[in-house]
């Protein structure tokens, strides 16, 4: 929904300046804009849009926020906070934004395969985990705990090679 007309000028300038690839002048235009009307989730979005392309996820992270709470309803402001969060490597953060998104429209494709994504980074974390911990394990002559564990890793990761390599050695 559009916001009030000089708001509105600014973000159309923003707009030029984005596709010209001069963020940091777009980004000083989305600000006149929400000086102007901070209701207007899409001047936050796309100030968050702006700063992903100069990497500052602190405040992406900020102005993402700040579009959340101009409307809760606005699916792009949780994808552009889960987007800032996953940057900084806060992938606990970053899921709980895409649940909340998804909460609010659940079809959304960007949403649920970032969500996707996240879940097999973690996956993929928690079984090199598992793994480190047989090598461990092995190493202090706990075959037992290191059997347990590569059952545990397969588990999550049936097939994979590193597992099996360790199954045959355990």
């Amino acid at each position: 929904m559009p916001g009030h007309p000089r708001a509105e000028a600014f973000k159309a300038d923003g707009n030029k300046y984005f596709k010209g690839g001069d963020y940091k002048a777009a980004i000083a235009k989305y600000k006149e804009a929400t000086s102007i009307d901070p209701n207007v989730p899409a001047y936050w979005s796309n100030m968050a849009a702006c700063y992903e392309k100069i990497l500052a996820y602190d405040e992406m992270e900020d102005a993402a926020r700040s579009c959340i709470k101009a409307d809760k309803n606005f699916v792009k402001g949780y994808f552009r906070l889960a987007t800032a969060l996953k940057a900084k490597n806060d992938l606990e953060g970053c899921i709980k934004a895409l649940e909340s998104g998804l909460a609010v429209n659940s079809s959304n494709g960007d949403l649920k395969r970032m969500k996707k994504e996240l879940t097999e980074l973690q996956r993929g974390e928690t079984v090199a985990a598992y793994i480190r911990k047989c090598e461990e394990q092995t190493a202090n002559g706990d075959i037992g705990g290191a059997f347990k564990t590569l059952e545990l890793a397969s588990r999550l990761d049936a097939g994979n090679p590193d597992i099996e390599r360790m199954m045959a050695r355990v």
